[in-house]
């Protein structure tokens, strides 16, 4: 009894360890990754002699928090609700990107899909699943010198897919370069591991297919992945997510 004893203390020690060296791991992506936020929007601030970054780039970043409404995304191995994830960090990007200066707006910034947002129908029954794609375009093609970036999660059959996977639109030059820039970002301050290349988006991205502006969609993570989606599931993972995000967008929209 007395080495079972010690054999359950040396496991709880040891499990206490591990989430005390993990928690203090996302400490210091989030440090980081703030610090380098700061500086980079010092450094724009500074060749603007005081306009704010929006001015000097003439860069407008569209989040669009995938999903919504009715259509909830894929779902996590814990119940999960992609469209949740999607909005909190796309919220989450945006505080930070506007305190840097970057002008920003979301497709939404509520739990809905965006079929109606243009009227024109009476009946939308069969058609809100396509128009929500196409007025997330029109949206984002309504603004001048507008970036697009979509925020989803990701799901597989087999539950040892993780990490973060970025498409980019074959419609510019400019969508490939930010797709590098997350990439670069997610590997140097999140997922060291991850060795995933960007795609380029084919006619199943309806969005990044057809979309005129530079534009990408992030995956941020496998909800069928258990590890990946408890890791999406807390207020400290989602904060270095959208941290290391917006540290590789706000380099791009003020290079």
């Amino acid at each position: 009894m007395k080495r079972n004893f010690c054999s359950r203390e040396l496991g709880a020690t040891l499990i206490f360890v591990l989430v005390s060296l993990l928690i203090s791991a996302v400490a210091l992506v989030m440090g980081l990754c703030a610090q380098l936020i700061m500086d980079r929007a010092e450094s724009a601030y500074a060749r603007t002699d005081g306009d704010s970054v929006a001015s000097d780039s003439a860069v407008l970043v569209v989040l669009d928090a995938g999903h919504g409404g009715e259509d909830g995304g894929c779902v996590g191995v814990d119940g999960t609700l992609e469209k949740d994830v999607n909005l909190d960090v796309a919220r989450r990007i945006y505080d930070i990107l506007s305190s840097a200066g970057v002008q920003c707006v979301m497709t939404r910034n509520e739990d809905k899909m965006l079929y109606d947002i243009y009227g024109g129908y009476s009946d939308y029954s069969g058609k809100k699943k396509s128009l929500d794609l196409k007025n997330r375009i029109t949206l984002a093609e309504g603004y001048e010198n507008a970036v697009f970036v979509s925020i989803h999660m990701n799901s597989f059959p087999s539950s040892s897919c993780e990490g973060v996977q970025v498409y980019y639109s074959p419609s510019s030059s400019e969508s490939a370069e930010l797709a590098d820039a997350i990439r670069l970002a997610v590997k140097t301050y999140l997922q060291p591991e991850n060795d995933r290349e960007t795609k380029r988006a084919g006619s199943s991205i309806y969005v990044l297919y057809r979309i005129k502006n530079p534009a990408i969609l992030i995956e941020c993570g496998f909800l069928s992945n258990p590890d990946e989606c408890a890791a999406l599931g807390t207020d400290e993972y989602r904060a270095a997510l959208a941290l290391t995000l917006a540290s590789a967008i706000l380099e791009y929209v003020t290079q």
